[in-house]
């Protein structure tokens, strides 16, 4: 099994190269337009699975990168009311989501358009899903990072290597990855506890991984224990003089609000 998705891996880095090859030759000779991802069906329990992992509901907005024939968006806005947009650069696989999104009679909850998914304003999703190509993964990687804190990222078959995803499965054989957009917490912060001193929690970032040490107003250094953060839902704990004290709070823009007022922190 496993020489066998070697194969198939080595197989669509393959044509992959092949297509990036050719493009300048295809764009000179007014032909059809380069793939950075060659178009390859996701498999119906593999698109629901995606969705259910994503959580996707009516609420969200759900725009899918490489929508080839526009199963993804159309499942959702089928089964679940979502509106969405997929992006293609295949000018015939638009063609043919537009056809099947009317035919399943969703046409007016969704958009599919013919551009470069790196021209594509993501702003608006809550959910992202796709199906490319590791070096694509990588390359979308930072837009990724700058969208909304909790917008769901659902990728089919690749990950995006040191941004580790909270969920992995595997369903008929392929593999499923999950990542939440986390908060940006890095940087220097100033605690204000309800009744308590303050203190500066400086803290160190890479993607979902955080650390943090915090520093008391008596220059006094405290290593933050288990610091997490999940989209803008953020927690840690300290290991004070006076106990042990964890913080939780929600992250808004430069500002952290404590759960149940009980701390606030503020960017420096």
């Amino acid at each position: 099994m496993q020489q066998s998705f070697s194969r198939r891996s080595a197989l669509r880095h393959l044509i992959a190269a092949a297509a990036l090859t050719l493009a300048p030759a295809l764009a000179q000779a007014g032909e059809r337009p380069s793939l950075d991802v060659p178009y390859i069906k996701t498999p119906d329990a593999v698109v629901q699975r995606m969705l259910e992992l994503g959580r996707v509901g009516a609420a969200d907005y759900l725009i899918d990168l490489g929508s080839g024939d526009g199963r993804i968006p159309i499942a959702a806005a089928r089964q679940l009311g979502t509106p969405g947009l997929g992006v293609d650069l295949d000018p015939d696989r638009t063609a043919e989501a537009k056809a099947a999104a009317q035919a399943a009679g969703v046409a007016e909850r969704l958009e599919f358009r013919t551009e470069n998914l790196f021209d594509t304003d993501l702003s608006r999703a809550t959910v992202i899903t796709m199906y490319l190509f590791p070096e694509i993964n990588l390359r979308l990687r930072p837009h990724l990072l700058r969208l909304k804190p909790g917008t769901r990222i659902v990728s089919h078959a690749f990950h995006m290597d040191e941004w580790t995803p909270e969920r992995h499965e595997v369903v008929e054989g392929r593999d499923i990855f999950l990542w939440t957009v986390p908060a940006r917490l890095q940087g220097l912060w100033r605690v204000t506890p309800a009744g308590h001193p303050g203190f500066t929690l400086r803290v160190w970032q890479q993607f979902n991984r955080v650390q943090a040490t915090a520093i008391t107003m008596d220059e006094h250094s405290i290593p933050a224990i288990s610091m997490t953060v999940s989209g803008s839902d953020v927690s840690f704990t300290l290991n004070t003089t006076k106990g042990v004290k964890t913080f939780a709070g929600v992250v808004e823009d430069d500002r952290i609000a404590g759960s149940g007022g009980t701390w606030s922190a503020q960017r420096m």
